[in-house]
């Protein structure tokens, strides 16, 4: 028997995308910053704090799912925070002593999300405009999304369609491709591009605020608080520039104009022909110039691995672009080019230099990246590794590339960095987290992360941290021991690396996959419940995540109070019921029931029963709104206590 209707439990937890931007606020509408705080002695190893400025909005998806989050920190002011928090988000760190992650949107489409990009303003801090979102959809759909302030909820700025009879000459015949569209933004904001249909790309224009030499009619701040659009749109046919098989592209750092970079396979090897041909992939880049429509061939880089798969830009001043393969990492630019050998596996073409090989060995296959600063990149690998990449620069000259392990954490999905002081770790198998990190280049640092700093899985023993080192990183710890004894000064090769620590600030729950569950009755069911709330006796306990974010999970229907103690006296009779909201505050109510007494009835009093409600929250309110969300003031005898806006906590009467 087939059902042509179903119903969605519980929707999609497992992040796929992730990015942050300016959605709800421009960075020059935050005003309040912590300022950064000087060392007192110039001669100290210490690295001074700096602030974490202005902190952008973290957007994710789920499948179909939509959210939008802004990061709200804490600032630490000495004294014994009144907020209740966990053990392990206690650490200060540059100022802060915690952070989370307030929804802000949410929503549910009409269909998977393929990709999603932010388009920027510019990067600019001082900038007035907020950033807008761009979703893609199969088989080539492209929907911009931007903050609506009077509604406080996101809107559809522009719709993108690339396909019916129309474009049907795009597919080249076919009816199904493996992937949907892949976008990618110019770090200035100009433009953005999508590759839909494997060969043919997008090039959507930005609209720029004030262009032009002519002075404008309307009034120089009508640009204020509005988000960036698309203002046209036009298609290159990769197929005219004679590419083949593109893997991956993405926009450089540090043009005039926009500056593609393709990467793509020239003649497509297989696991029988790698001895004899495995150096079969390119990269290409293309200036982009949007009024023109042209896009020349500035320069190229070819005899890269068969096994490349990933673009990363690399931020200004540096510029270029990291090649991210399974067994190595190569860093190209219009006038350098280097790389960085990973495993036994790598091969360095014909005719050119030996290729330096990492201290460890390591797989960076399915591996997602992002940039901690302008010289530093930090990789997740496929077994939740935490890996640092410097690389080592006079300039604008990369001179070489260093990676060492740093920390281990869930398996990622996708992983984006948030400000200064922040990084996001999308996952599909575990739990996402939001992590604060700091950086410093002296080898006290060091020391001082491997003795107070945990790990991102959370709090562990020493010894048990010792026993999960491997053999390099238990040789660098003693190395830095013995420095630590026996040496005056630090050695100039360790004071360039760049060492970090790292703090989990927050987490959302993901329940998948899951791998089985179980239907049953729950611990002390009602049996004397009927009808809907008959089905608040069932528990569904399921198996989720995989290897060490494996879990443990159990879903009810709604919120189900319980009854903690309850006393009974003549006059009145109170009881106090403890909400437990899945991924929220912990809600208690305390009610008052008045019951008249047995002179008020000889008197002739026609009193009614009453009864008064008071909530108490063991944690702060994120919004008014989630205050008012669980009062029911229409029930309330008299009003509840009242709520300190500034604190979030309710005050005595």
């Amino acid at each position: 028997m087939s059902y042509a209707a179903f119903k969605i439990m519980h929707w999609a937890t497992g992040i796929e995308n992730c990015a942050s931007g300016f959605i709800t606020y421009s960075p020059a509408e935050l005003t309040a910053q912590i300022p950064p705080i000087q060392a007192v002695d110039l001669d100290s190893e210490w690295p001074a704090k700096r602030g974490i400025g202005p902190v952008p909005n973290v957007v994710v998806t789920a499948a179909n799912v939509l959210e939008l989050y802004t990061v709200r920190v804490q600032e630490d002011d000495g004294r014994s925070s009144q907020v209740s928090s966990e053990p392990r988000n206690g650490t200060v760190m540059d100022g802060l002593s915690g952070a989370r992650l307030e929804l802000a949107c949410h929503y549910r489409l009409h269909g998977n999300i393929e990709s999603m990009v932010v388009l920027s303003s510019g990067g600019d801090e001082r900038s007035r405009r907020r950033d807008s979102i761009l979703l893609s959809f199969k088989d080539a759909k492209i929907t911009v999304l931007e903050f609506d302030d009077s509604a406080h909820e996101l809107r559809t700025s522009s719709m993108h369609c690339f396909e019916g009879p129309d474009w049907h000459y795009l597919k080249r015949g076919r009816e199904s491709f493996s992937s949907g569209p892949t976008m990618k933004v110019d770090p200035m904001g100009r433009c953005a591009g999508a590759l839909v249909y494997g060969l043919q790309m997008v090039i959507m224009t930005a609209a720029q605020a004030g262009q032009g030499l002519a002075v404008d009619d309307e009034p120089s701040n009508i640009g204020a608080g509005a988000a960036v659009r698309i203002e046209s749109s036009y298609i290159i046919n990769l197929r005219d520039l004679d590419m083949k098989h593109v893997k991956d592209f993405t926009f450089v750092h540090g043009y005039i104009e926009p500056v593609m970079v393709i990467l793509q396979e020239k003649e497509p090897t297989w696991a029988g022909r790698i001895t004899w041909k495995h150096h079969t992939c390119m990269i290409s880049a293309l200036s982009i110039s949007t009024t023109l429509k042209q896009h020349p061939l500035i320069w190229s880089a070819a005899n890269l691995p068969h096994d490349a798969y990933k673009l990363l830009p690399v931020p200004s001043p540096i510029g270029g672009v990291l090649v991210i393969c399974a067994n190595s990492i190569h860093y190209h630019s219009q006038s350098v080019s280097r790389s960085l050998g990973l495993n036994s596996f790598s091969a360095q073409p014909e005719s050119s230099m030996d290729m330096p090989k990492s201290n460890f060995t390591v797989e960076l296959d399915a591996a997602n990246a992002t940039w901690l600063s302008h010289d530093v990149a930090m990789f997740s690998s496929k077994t939740g590794e935490l890996l640092i990449l410097t690389l080592v620069n006079d300039g604008r000259v990369v001179q070489r590339l260093d990676l060492i392990k740093s920390k281990a954490s869930v398996l990622t999905s996708a992983i984006t960095g948030v400000g200064c002081s922040f990084f996001f770790l999308g996952s599909r198998l575990g739990d996402s987290l939001l992590i604060q990190y700091s950086s410093g280049t002296s080898l006290a640092m060091s020391i001082h992360a491997n003795e107070e700093v945990m790990d991102v899985d959370g709090d562990v023993p020493l010894a048990k941290k010792l026993r999960r080192m491997s053999s390099d990183s238990l040789q660098d710890f003693s190395s830095c021991e013995e420095l630590s004894l026996f040496s005056t000064t630090p050695n100039s090769s360790e004071s360039t690396q760049k060492f970090f620590t790292f703090a989990v600030r927050d987490s959302l729950i993901n329940v998948g996959p899951l791998k089985d569950f179980a239907y049953g009755l729950r611990i002390n069911a009602d049996s004397n419940a009927t009808g809907i709330s008959k089905q608040s006796n069932y528990e569904l306990v399921c198996a989720s995540g995989h290897g060490k974010n494996g879990a443990i999970c159990v879903m009810q229907n709604s919120i189900r109070p319980d009854l903690i103690t309850e006393w009974v006296g003549c006059d009145m009779r109170c009881c106090l019921q403890k909400f437990y909201a899945p991924g929220s505050h912990d809600f208690a109510t305390l009610h008052r029931l008045h019951t008249p007494r047995e002179e008020d009835y000889r008197r002739g009093d026609e009193k009614v029963q009453n009864s008064t409600t008071f909530l108490y929250s063991t944690r702060p309110f994120a919004t008014v709104k989630d205050y008012k969300s669980f009062l029911p003031c229409e029930n309330l005898s008299r009003p509840v206590l009242p709520l300190d806006l500034d604190k979030g906590n309710l005050l005595a009467s």
